[in-house]
């Protein structure tokens, strides 16, 4: 018996939430201020959970990489721009692992 529990609780670890990292690319003629990423629930709407980003600026043409500590799904990114601007993104955070900023 102990061997059949010990398959089922390694074929259930890779299920569970994994931690994944996403690149954020500032391809436009403004410093990034920040980024902020939600869940979407089923109906597309963010969920009042943030999971993670930065608030540290990017400068035009750089890039930097996010770690997210949730597992990948439906995501909305939030990009405050240093003009005081704010981009607007949903994406599937599983498919979709890098997210540019454009003018």
């Amino acid at each position: 018996m102990r061997p059949i529990i010990l398959a089922a609780a390694i074929f259930i670890l890779p299920l569970a939430a994994q931690a994944f990292e996403l690149d954020l690319v500032n391809k436009s003629s403004l410093t990034v201020a920040g980024i902020s990423l939600y869940p979407l629930d089923a109906a597309g709407e963010p969920i009042e959970d943030n999971l993670g980003g930065s608030l540290d600026a990017l400068a035009p043409g750089a890039e930097r990489r996010l770690s997210i500590t949730s597992g990948c799904g439906p995501m909305l990114a939030v990009v405050m721009l240093e003009n005081g601007g704010e981009l607007r993104l949903n994406f599937d955070s599983c498919s979709d692992r890098t997210i540019i900023v454009r003018d």
